[in-house]
């Protein structure tokens, strides 16, 4: 069985800016060449080589190329647990409010360079594959997230990172809760409940720290999981509606259409093609193995 806790490719996003999307897991990019367009919210950046981009798992994003000079990246995706059993403080650049921060780190920077010189090496110990590979990776994606820990604290007061984390742990219980079971219909009654709070404060909560409504994240878990159904295996799609959590074909086929732009049929008709915007690991090949 592959562990994909942490998977290393390099990317090249369509002219095109897609739907927004968000993933299962953390997620660093690294500009090699080109130039284009990154989408964090109502957020907009240039992309030029050397720079780096940090994005957390709730964060709604898109990416696009210049057609005249495409860029090209390295991204890494990595399950959180790596960095938090390491030291819950790493964390802390990915526990962000994605209206306040900034997902760009230009690559005049020094710490842009450094980060760079990790992704090759990185990159370079998944190509080659010797002995203890896998722990290697992650010891440098570990220093990589040390570097930008001390990046955002030079712009982030004391009090306000203690806030973001603790505002993380506080939500974490209900995000877990939903992974596990968003096949169910669940209600933002039943987040709420697990948090201790009242519908209202957890809506509240939802919005400030994830950018979005409790119904668009459980939207998202479910369109996530029919795409990587799509992808791994032979399943009817009448199949997959009900095992990705949707009660029935119409809100599916709407939903699925509305965040990855294309259908159901499509998305599995070009699975390579789409899941490499998408970086599903189901498809990508660079992953610990």
């Amino acid at each position: 069985m592959k562990d994909r806790s942490v998977y290393i490719f390099e990317w090249s996003p369509r002219t095109h800016i897609d739907p927004f999307h968000t993933h299962d897991h953390l997620e660093i990019g690294y500009c090699l060449s080109g130039t284009g367009t990154f989408y964090f919210g109502e957020k907009r950046y240039t992309a030029q080589p050397g720079d780096v981009f940090v994005v957390n798992n709730t964060e709604r994003h898109a990416a696009s190329s210049d057609p005249c000079n495409p860029s090209n990246y390295f991204f890494i995706y990595f399950d959180a647990m790596i960095i938090e059993q390491a030291d819950p403080e790493l964390l802390l650049p990915f526990v962000y409010y994605p209206q306040q921060f900034h997902n760009r780190i230009a690559g005049q920077l020094p710490v842009a360079a450094s980060i760079g010189a990790l992704f090759r090496q990185i990159w370079e110990e998944d190509r080659q594959k010797q002995s203890g590979y896998k722990g290697m990776m992650r010891s440098k994606i570990i220093e990589i997230c040390a570097l930008l820990l001390r990046h955002y604290g030079e712009f982030t007061p004391l009090e306000d990172r203690s806030r973001a984390i603790a505002s993380y742990y506080r939500i974490k219980p209900a995000l877990d809760y939903m992974k596990e079971r968003f096949r169910e219909p669940l209600t933002l009654s039943d987040a709420a409940r697990v948090l201790s709070l009242s519908p209202s404060r957890t809506r509240h909560l939802f919005t400030e720290k994830l950018g979005q409504g409790f119904k668009e994240y459980l939207l998202q878990l479910r369109v996530n999981e029919a795409k990587r159904l799509l992808v791994a295996t032979d399943l009817p799609i009448a199949d997959i509606i009900h095992a990705s959590g949707f009660q029935s074909q119409a809100p599916f086929y709407r939903t699925f259409k509305q965040l990855v732009g294309a259908t159901p049929y499509d998305y599995r008709a070009n699975a390579a093609k789409l899941a490499l915007f998408d970086n599903n690991p189901a498809v990508l090949g660079r992953t610990i193995e």
